[in-house]
């Protein structure tokens, strides 16, 4: 068997160095030179980029979604204040507040085909399907301040029935109004997509317009629902829904 040896690199002074281990000496005898130089592998070059042509598709976009107007409606809401929006710290402020209203309204611009993206199966199922505790979070069109809180979704199958994340999803769609009309909104969203036997919606959600201002009641909940179909019309398929929640 033979040993191994040290490769010797060669740099280009004419040093050797050891390198990595290699097979044995029979590559020295075939009239190999562990002192070649080895030319270096071309590199990849990437193409160079526009920069510029993305940066005016970002304004373009920017512009059609009105973050301009928003901008200049939260520089407007600073100086009311009686803030200095060219100060430091507020400098940034109008567009970063444009940008995290866009986000928190973002369902204005979506679609329940957007949300449901195909993932409706037909499926042989006629028992009950509940998502329950389903973080929420949305801002109420009285004051424009948070409320958030837990909902269930429940519904009963007509031969279809939906990807269980598409449910949450249904929440992102809906988030642009007040606790009342968003539980029937998602009720009735759900029910245009699957057609299904019946539906059923429940929230439990705290109020930052009650917490943080007017009556300031911390602990305070407020709780809807919303029935459609036989979860509406049978007590007791609708006493099962309630109770699966709690449960």
């Amino acid at each position: 068997m033979e040993r191994p040896r040290l490769e010797a690199q060669c740099y280009r002074n004419g040093d050797c160095h050891p390198g990595r281990l290699l097979g044995g000496l029979s590559e020295l005898a075939a009239g190999s030179n562990p002192c070649e130089i080895r030319k270096p592998a071309a590199k990849l070059t990437r193409p160079p980029s526009d920069k510029g042509s993305r940066a005016r598709e970002g304004e373009e976009r920017e512009e059609r979604d009105g973050l301009p107007a928003l901008e200049d409606a939260y520089t407007t809401i600073l100086e009311g204040l009686g803030e200095d929006p060219t100060r430091e710290g507020l400098l940034l402020t109008p567009r970063r507040a444009a940008k995290a209203m866009q986000f928190l309204t973002k369902g204005y611009r979506e679609t329940v085909g957007d949300i449901l993206n195909d993932a409706v199966f037909d499926e042989d199922h006629d028992e009950m399907v509940i998502v329950k505790d389903i973080d929420m979070f949305s801002l109420c069109e009285h004051h424009l301040v948070p409320f958030f809180g837990k909902v269930h979704i429940g519904y009963l199958p007509r031969k279809k029935v939906v990807g269980l994340s598409k449910l949450a999803r249904f929440l992102l769609y809906n988030l642009r109004s007040f606790q009342e009309r968003l539980t029937k909104q998602i009720a009735l969203a759900i029910t245009e997509a699957l057609k299904p036997v019946g539906v059923a919606v429940v929230i439990e959600a705290s109020h930052m317009c009650m917490i943080m201002r007017g009556v300031q009641k911390m602990s305070s909940k407020t709780v809807t629902s919303a029935m459609l179909g036989v979860l509406r019309e049978d007590p007791k398929t609708r006493e099962e829904f309630l109770a699966l929640i709690k449960n």
